[in-house]
This record gives structure tokens, sequence and C-alpha cells, in this order.
């Protein structure tokens, strides 16, 4: 686990998903405490990245596709040119999985929003050359809740869910992975 801070410090956003990046993080996990006008808000809500602001380029980037570029000495090659932007468009489907692994074991440990489950263009997401989420643990402009963010016990519980979703999510992948193996070449017992 790497955390991008551990005091009260300003981390920019792309600045975030860069250092994950550089650290060939398998999952990247934003955290936040919501805030609301209405003091009613309450619940843990969990996000992944909406691509409806990315356009055609983001379909593209997610289905894989590659770009023909000239190669010194004559012919061409194809290669994958990602833009910063574009970076999660290619995650977004394990992103989603993702995300509903975490909200599901989130649900069985803390109080979750109405809309617990969302897609968003936040900026935090866009960079993360992996699987990643947003995570609102509670709101802080609902007093009772903002007591329940400050208790260890809360904190626990928001910890435990988060753990169990990541092994969820490692498990569900490994899975994937032996079922797409070719006879004869899964692991042996």
């Amino acid at each position: 686990m790497l955390l991008t801070r551990e005091i009260d410090q300003t981390v920019g956003l792309d600045e975030r998903a860069a250092v994950a990046n550089n650290n060939k993080a398998d999952l990247f996990i934003s955290l936040h405490a919501n805030a609301s006008v209405r003091a009613s808000a309450v619940g843990a809500e969990v996000f992944y990245l909406s691509l409806d602001d990315y356009g055609d380029q983001a379909q593209r980037v997610a289905q894989g596709e590659s770009e023909e570029v000239p190669v010194f000495g004559g012919g061409s090659r194809d290669i994958e040119v990602i833009l910063w932007e574009m970076a999660q468009a290619r995650h977004i489907e394990q992103s989603a999985s993702f995300a509903q692994l975490v909200e599901t074991s989130l649900r069985a440990r803390v109080p979750m929003s109405p809309r617990a489950i969302q897609q968003a263009p936040f900026r935090v997401l866009v960079g993360a050359n992996m699987p990643a989420v947003l995570v609102e643990m509670g709101f802080i402009s609902n007093p009772e809740q903002e007591k329940q963010l400050g208790s260890d016990a809360f904190q626990s519980s928001v910890v435990q869910g988060l753990v169990d979703g990541i092994v969820r999510f490692r498990d569900s992948r490994a899975g994937a992975t032996q079922a797409a193996a070719p006879a004869g070449t899964g692991a042996r017992n």
C-alpha cells in the first residue's frame, strides 16, 4: 500500500494519479469525506470515472485501438498513444467491477447513500492507469455522521470494507485469468 500523503497537506489531483502510475500500482483508491447543503445527507458512496465528457477518443482508447505512426527508414508501426486524460479509459470496465465490489463490501459494514454507486468525471480518476475508484466515506455536513467519521470503530469498518473489496476484486481477476488460459496452462495443486 502506498499513500500519497500521511499528514494534512495538499497534493494535486493529477499528482495523486502520477504517484500511483510511477509506482506501478495495481489499484487506485481516492478516499474523501463528503459534504452537502442538506444536513440530512448521509452514507458512503463509491464512484468510478464517467467517460461521457471525453467523447469518441475515450471509446477508442477503452477498446484498445492503436494508431499507425511512421518509422525512421520507412514503413509504419502501430503504437498506443494515450493522453493523460485518457489513461483511465482502458480500465473503465475493471473500475466498474471494482466499484461494485467495494460498494458491496462497504454496504455490509457502514451506512450507504441511496446513490451508493455512481459514475462521475472526477479529475483525480482520469489519469490513473489502473482500475480506480473514489470513495466518499460519509458526510461531514451531517453532525451524526461527522462523529462517526472521527471514530476508530467507523474508520476500521471502512478499512475492512475496502480490504474486502480489494480481495474480492483480486480473486475475481485471478478467476478470469485462469478461465481465459488455454487448457493445460492453469495452476496445479
